[in-house]
């Protein structure tokens, strides 16, 4: 995940008064613990460098035993602290993604109505470009690291990844080529599973917008991995949001977080999960199961 993703999130988290893990974050992320406490070093800085002239101070403490990290509470406007988050965003990268720049809007709308012009004209400084493409082949890559998969380039080319870096504010894969280890641009790279189907535009061949209403600690992990767009914003812990997304992934996403996710639309999808829904019950409640006792 990109710097300023995991600062963003980390940040919301604490003055939203969360517990933060550091073991957690490693494992979401896929990063070294080093790298997370970069990340809350540049928070903490930022904070402690603009108190003396704003007189506005948050001390984010680390507890040994849990491997955790807390912001300290008090009623004070949180105003200061998403002025601080969009200004130490321009000091860590050039250019933001739109959604990312969608998020901290509605942020703003959502808790800091009071101050949203302001608020906005600070964001608006921001420089936003057009991700989809990188977080389309990042999220592709990191499926077939994870998952020990072959991946195919242009021309039907095979590759074995062998894991992501961060540099030059982007992401390179690093991988196996005939017997060689190559670098490659994923804001360049066309991947794809499959060489039978690997076309320029395979995301956007096999690639639809399906409406879900899901929990918004699920949407938090998926909003950098896909375009999307907020249709309802959050009421009573769930939002209702519209991703591209291919449909088998979609249908694998409400059976692996059934207790946080519902597919709203298109109607040919919501019958793939109830087909798949009364096969698993005829499974389980109508086959006779032989076993020993």
């Amino acid at each position: 995940m990109e710097q300023s993703h995991r600062i963003l999130s980390i940040y919301t988290r604490l003055i939203q008064q969360k517990v933060v893990n550091k073991d957690q974050l490693v494992q979401e992320w896929n990063v070294s613990p080093r790298t997370i406490q970069r990340d809350i070093d540049n928070i903490r800085n930022f904070l402690y460098d603009t108190d003396e002239w704003h007189g506005y101070r948050k001390e984010i403490t680390y507890n040994h035993r849990s491997a955790s990290y807390i912001m300290s509470s008090s009623n004070e406007d949180h105003t200061a602290s998403i002025y601080f988050l969009i200004a130490l965003l321009q000091t860590i990268t050039p250019v933001i993604e739109h959604q990312l720049s969608d998020y901290l809007k509605l942020l703003i709308k959502t808790f800091h109505s009071h101050h949203e012009p302001e608020l906005l004209y600070h964001l608006n400084k921001l420089k936003v470009g057009n991700q989809v493409q990188p977080c389309h082949n990042l999220t592709i890559a990191n499926r077939a690291i994870n998952q020990h998969q072959k991946l195919y380039m242009s021309g039907g080319k095979e590759i074995t990844p062998l894991y992501i870096r961060y540099q030059g504010f982007t992401f390179q894969l690093v991988y196996h080529y005939q017997q060689q280890t190559m670098i490659t641009d994923l804001r360049t790279t066309d991947l794809t599973f499959s060489p039978e189907h690997f076309t320029p535009h395979h995301s956007q061949k096999h690639y639809q917008e399906i409406t879900f209403e899901m929990h918004t600690s699920l949407y938090e992990s998926m909003q950098y991995f896909y375009e999307h767009k907020i249709i309802k914003p959050q009421i009573n812990g769930y939002c209702i949001v519209r991703f591209k997304i291919c449909s088998e992934d979609a249908v694998k996403l409400c059976f692996s977080c059934c207790k946080q996710i519902r597919i709203i639309e298109p109607a040919d999808v919501r019958h793939k999960v109830f087909h798949q829904l009364l096969k698993l019950q005829e499974t389980y409640m109508l086959n006779h199961l032989f076993a020993d006792y």
